[in-house]
């Protein structure tokens, strides 16, 4: 699991998929907890595409705020996850999708 904070944006998104690279070399599917993201550019939606696009569509994110989510639907990023409400139903999500 990932949890970054802050904003994702053109300079904080190489570091972005460099963790979720490191992530998925150490796990099969890969939970992204947005939690505490306010923002993300196209920068870090590219990343989180690739790299999800990259492993299968394994990528889990959860705790989207409203602003994430609408960039994230209308960059079409969410074609390559699944969007869960919190880490609870992230961690359940991995139990009965394994």
């Amino acid at each position: 699991m990932i949890a970054p904070k802050g904003r994702i944006g053109s300079v904080t998104a190489p570091v972005f998929e460099e963790a979720l690279t490191a992530a998925f070399a150490a796990a099969p599917r890969v939970i992204v907890d947005l939690t505490d993201v306010d923002y993300i550019s196209g920068a870090g939606i590219r990343a989180l595409q690739q790299t999800a696009a990259a492993n299968g569509g394994r990528t889990i994110l959860c705790g989207v705020h409203d602003a994430v989510r609408i960039a994230l639907e209308l960059s079409r990023a969410v074609a390559h996850v699944v969007v869960v409400n919190n880490r609870q139903e992230a961690l359940e999500s991995l139990i009965t999708n394994h």
